[in-house]
């Protein structure tokens, strides 16, 4: 695998960033930006061997700039919702902004999505990677400690896009983690008319139960056949509906935490015969096809034409993110005696006929 360095632009605040290039053997490309880790695209063939890009994004770094859902970015210090933008730890109550209803949603206002990490090329066990670090300051967003934050992209020669985390805290925090892509393997622009014919399987027992406002209540749910019941094989479209009830969705992995990623979810796409398979050690994912897409006013992607409601799907490896309310749950809360590790795995793979 090969990594190769271009300047991206410059922001508004004069910061240049970059944009990182990376290639495997089987010409498979992922390019990745400094400007909140985002994962800008990420090119894979169909069954005749013709590459598109299948994550949605912007055309350029000043439409990051200007706003976007999260589009492929490392999404922090805690993704997902924080009930009611408030917690407690130590003695010490802490109240942080209040971004989605009543609730905190992917970190607050400045989350990790719009920082500028440092970058740099490092070699492990032989393989180039991409090295992002970021100091996310004590007091930042509200949130006590400072926490040092280091991820890593790695594009292996099994065409799986390796995303590594590592963190450590001077202060316990909660801490939640994850990269919030937007997945489609008819192509990035094919819109929402194909995603209901792809297939998706996901081994989870459970889904986390909320709120009319999406707040999480600290319950499990059991999973219904037909409507959030993905351990077999199914048709998005033959879902019996695409709410929040079931596609932006908490679910509970099978097994929890792990040391090393194991398979957890396959979504492929039988028109293309594109197949995605997630791997990760976290103990949950957030299951989402982009309900809330150009809802509240069009989200233009790269081709300059307005993202479509359900055009893609998100598969967001994390804890359950209000840990810090419901400790039962998860354990999404860093303290300084136990350092962060995750690594999650986007293995992209063609079918042939």
């Amino acid at each position: 695998m090969q990594i190769s360095t271009q300047h991206y632009g410059t922001l508004k605040n004069g910061r240049d960033v970059q944009i990182f290039t990376l290639v495997n053997d089987q010409n498979i490309k992922a390019q990745i930006t400094n400007y909140g880790g985002i994962i800008v695209s990420l090119e894979a063939p169909d069954k005749e061997g013709h590459f598109s890009d299948i994550v949605l994004g912007k055309a350029s770094l000043a439409d990051y700039e200007a706003g976007h859902p999260c589009f492929g970015a490392l999404t922090g210090r805690v993704a997902g919702r924080i009930g009611k933008a408030q917690f407690e730890i130590n003695g010490q109550s802490y109240q942080l902004e209040a971004n989605n209803g009543p609730n905190c949603l992917h970190g607050g206002l400045d989350g990790w999505h719009l920082q500028v990490w440092e970058a740099k090329i490092i070699k492990e066990e032989g393989i180039e990677k991409l090295h992002l670090s970021y100091t996310d300051p004590d007091g930042h967003n509200n949130f006590p400690g400072t926490v040092s934050a280091e991820v890593t992209y790695a594009l292996l020669e099994n065409n799986a896009l390796e995303i590594t985390y590592r963190a450590h805290t001077d202060q316990a925090t909660p801490f939640n983690p994850t990269n919030h892509c937007y997945f489609n393997l008819a192509g990035e622009s094919a819109g929402a008319s194909t995603l209901p014919a792809h297939i998706v399987h996901l081994e989870a027992h459970a889904t986390a139960k909320t709120s009319e406002d999406m707040t999480l209540i600290g319950e499990k749910s059991d999973l219904v056949e037909g409507l959030n019941d993905l351990r077999k094989p199914i048709r998005i479209g033959n879902l019996s509906e695409l709410s929040p009830r079931n596609v932006d969705s908490h679910y509970f992995l099978n097994g929890g935490r792990t040391q090393s990623p194991r398979h957890v979810a396959t979504v492929s796409h039988p028109q293309s015969q594109r197949v995605f398979k997630l791997w990760t050690t976290e103990p949950g994912v957030q299951f989402y096809t982009a309900i809330n897409l150009s809802t509240e006013g069009p989200d233009i992607g790269k081709n300059h034409q307005a993202y479509e409601t359900n055009g893609a799907f998100c598969l967001e490896t994390q804890d359950y993110p209000d840990s810090i309310h419901y400790p039962s749950m998860g354990s999404a809360i860093l303290k300084p005696e136990s350092d962060f590790y995750s690594r999650t795995l986007f293995q992209i793979e063609t079918l042939n006929d």
